[in-house]
């Protein structure tokens, strides 16, 4: 990691800036791993701006394997590079909970789960630090890079989402491009829930391909995809419209009406929302 390799408490309000580079696993921007037993590998208020380039599986921004702990108020704004599975804009892969966090460099993986913001969220954190369970959730966070993986799971927010995962008031802007079940928002979500959240960018792929989700969810709610710059009419959960009707409402108005309007900045007729909670900067996200 840019910071440290193994992070088996608190990070907070700390960054890296210098490109990581790793042979195994685990390899990240600001943190390589969070240690996964009852120190879960918590990180908060932090960043990472390099480069990070991983030969192994899990691979992230800010870091490779997330473990249990959560991530809040944090980013990562370098290109991410894996050869192996699990490779995040800002974490390879994460057990634990992300919220009000965001990234916005290139993720291109060639193995599978490859994500704009997380390659995997779930259980799948293995080796020599073994299963990491807990609240598997991303809220209020998003992606604007561009995904390409040469595997199967790939998303411009989440390459694979496990039966537990929630995914709440997301989105995602980059395109995504992969071999199979690739989304817009997420490329495989196992019956994961995902409300609130939407995707724009253009999505292709070999098989499974959706606006939204690539495959396998039937638990999206308020959730949408612009079938326009998508180049997507279908997708497996979520509902299509097209870019004047994903701008037109500049409030908690018509399909945002379930939307917190706490949390969300609607701009203009010619804007799409993004996000305002908890500080976070409108302008920026506009930009």
């Amino acid at each position: 990691g840019g910071l440290v390799g193994i992070n088996p408490g608190t990070i907070a309000d700390s960054s890296a800036r210098g490109a990581v580079t790793g042979e195994g696993y685990y390899v990240g921007g600001l943190a390589g791993v969070g240690y996964n037993n009852s120190n879960c590998g918590a990180i908060s208020g932090s960043h990472a701006t390099g480069a990070v380039a991983g030969k192994g599986s899990y691979v992230g921004g800010l870091v490779g394997g997330g473990g249990c702990g959560t991530i809040s108020g944090s980013y990562a704004t370098g290109n991410v590079t894996g050869d192996g599975d699990s490779v995040g804009g800002l974490a390879g892969a994460v057990s634990g909970a992300i919220s009000s966090s965001h990234a916005t460099g290139t993720v291109t993986g060639e193995g599978n789960s490859v994500g704009g913001l997380a390659g995997r969220v779930g259980r799948e954190i293995t080796t020599s630090y073994g299963y990491a369970t807990g609240n598997r959730e991303i809220t209020a966070s998003y992606a604007t890079g561009n995904v390409a993986g040469e595997g199967y799971y790939v998303g411009g927010l989440v390459g694979f989402s496990d039966t537990i995962g929630v995914i709440t008031a997301s989105y995602a802007i980059g395109d995504a491009t992969g071999g199979y079940y690739v989304g817009g928002l997420v490329g495989f979500s196992d019956h994961s829930r995902i409300t609130d959240s939407y995707a724009v960018g253009r999505v292709t792929g070999r098989a499974n391909v959706g606006g939204l989700v690539g495959y396998y969810s039937n638990n999206v709610v308020h959730s949408y995809w612009d079938t326009q710059t998508s180049g997507v009419s279908r997708s497996n959960g979520g509902i299509g419209k097209t870019t004047r009707e994903l701008q037109a409402p500049t409030g908690s108005t018509g399909i945002y009406s379930r939307w917190n309007a706490d949390w969300w900045d609607f701009g203009t007729r010619s804007q799409y929302p993004v996000l305002k909670y908890e500080g976070m900067d409108v302008a920026a996200q506009r930009q």
